[in-house]
């Protein structure tokens, strides 16, 4: 009995040690300090956020800002053969999952203890010409970064971050061409709660409920006709790429019916809030939501090299999109929903939901002095469109609500943001970088500065000082070290 029993452990143990010997394991990342001045506040460290409006005195002051929070390490995993496929993993993490906040321990506490994140899940079977890949990995839209300090760079114009859990499928052909596509989780895009007078039933759900999943498809077209130039230190041709995605949501579409008013027409905006929260009928009807993107990317050696030597070459980098509902496919800090009312005040409303339609793109150049220095300098903008006004004000305009658009969040129509960043590689472990940034943003709507004391008088309403614009501007120093 004791002799089944060592020889049923050792078996234990050698099977896991077995199938573990046909398997490498790599580790890979880097350490990243990024040290930054922003003279706006609310710009958050990543530039996602477009900057307040300037007179918002609440921000307007400048903000130092030094963390390491971008660092990251990943495991690389080479694993058996397998149906005549080269087998391989990647597992990578970093420390971004905690929010920004004055108060958080978790982002900025005394022992800077940032949360860890899972960004790449995935595994992938490789043919000579053809990949298959399961896990948690890189949007379609997101193989194309500007080489920028910030991390996720041009978030806030619209450059995508995403990674959804996903499997892919990519074809090579005569030699130049390459096709993909996947079916994957329909990105999660919810309003909050209190997106309409703070009545919990109003909460929309735009992708929690979709009826299908996301599915993105690629062709991209890459030949050497007169050399290569640098994309992130690598020699690259010429190469061109068109993405293409879709998901189908689902929102509960609603009435509301109003009892009475009041005849108090000074204080109308509290009454109908009271009656909207006491009164309110919601139907069930479904409205169904389809968000949709193109982007195109092109990669263009202006000064090429035959070699791998990277000094003075050039190069130009540029990638345009359009869409609606684009958050969905991993764009920050944009709100993708319109709501079109109907009807009259004294009767009843109604309203469907209309994705907001974006789009934008950039354009980065890039010089190398020498195979340690070089340069590169982009500007970005994303624009919303066909929209007549983004937010409505309920005291001003109550009147107004028959046929009105009136949008969730505080929207800002053009966002645009330019950059100039010079680097230094000694060798292929270290990197600096030393960035200069500009963003504005132009609103919709325009709003009074920032309260100010009771005792101040107000000011005459014909010579308030409003606005619907917004700049900021950012110094940033970031240094790696890879391993």
């Amino acid at each position: 009995m004791k002799k089944i029993i060592v020889f049923a452990v050792v078996l234990a143990l050698l099977v896991p040690a077995a199938a573990f010997a046909a398997t490498e394991f790599s580790l890979g990342g880097f350490i990243k300090l990024d040290a930054m001045w922003d003279s706006d506040s609310s710009v958050h460290k990543n530039l996602f956020r477009p900057p307040a409006r300037n007179n918002d005195s609440n921000v307007k002051h400048g903000r130092l800002m030094f963390t390491a929070q971008g660092s990251r390490f990943s495991f690389t995993i080479k694993g058996p053969d397998l149906w005549s496929a080269k087998t391989s993993g990647f597992l990578e993490m970093d420390f971004d999952a905690a929010q920004e906040g004055v108060n958080s321990i978790a982002f900025g506490g005394a022992s800077r203890s940032y949360t860890p994140r899972l960004r790449h899940a995935m595994f992938r079977f490789n043919w000579p010409t053809s990949e298959l890949l399961f896990g948690q990995f890189w949007s379609m839209f997101c193989e194309w970064y500007a080489e920028s300090a910030e991390d996720g760079p041009l978030m806030m114009t619209g450059t995508p971050t995403a990674r959804l859990a996903q499997v892919r499928f990519t074809q090579k052909f005569m030699s130049d061409w390459t096709v993909a596509a996947l079916i994957g989780d329909p990105n999660q895009a919810t309003l909050p709660a209190t997106a309409y007078y703070n009545v919990p039933e109003n909460a929309i759900n735009n992708g929690r409920a979709a009826e299908s999943p996301q599915v993105q498809g690629k062709v991209q077209y890459q030949h050497d006709f007169w050399g290569k130039a640098a994309y992130y230190g690598r020699p690259i041709p010429f190469t061109a790429q068109v993405v293409a995605g879709w998901q189908r949501n689902v929102l509960r579409q609603q009435n509301f019916a109003l009892n009475t008013l009041g005849t108090n027409i000074n204080s109308v905006g509290a009454v109908v809030e009271n009656a909207l929260s006491a009164n309110a009928n919601f139907n069930s009807q479904n409205q169904y939501l389809n968000p949709w993107m193109v982007m195109g990317s092109l990669f263009i050696p202006v000064i090429p090299t035959h070699t791998a030597n990277l000094a003075g070459t050039a190069s130009i980098l540029t990638q345009w999109w359009i869409g609606q509902g684009v958050e969905v496919f991993g764009f920050s800090g944009v709100a993708s929903n319109l709501y079109k009312f109907n009807n009259n005040l004294n009767q009843k409303w109604t309203y469907d939901a209309y994705l907001l339609k974006k789009f934008g793109g950039f354009v980065e150049g890039q010089y190398y002095f020498n195979n340690q220095w070089f340069v590169n300098a982009l500007y970005a903008v994303s624009k919303a469109y066909g929209v007549s006004r983004a937010r409505y004000n309920w005291i001003a305009g109550i009147n107004g609500l028959n046929s009105m658009e009136w949008g969730m969040g505080d929207n800002a129509h053009t966002i645009q943001q330019a950059s100039v960043t010079l680097w230094y590689r000694p060798i292929q472990a270290f990197k600096f970088g030393l960035q200069y940034s500009y963003a504005a943003a132009h609103y919709y709507q325009y709003i009074l500065p920032t309260a100010r004391p009771a005792l101040v008088p107000a000011a005459p309403a014909n010579t308030v000082n409003r606005s619907n614009f917004g700049d900021s501007h950012r110094v940033e120093f970031v240094g790696f070290f890879y391993f």
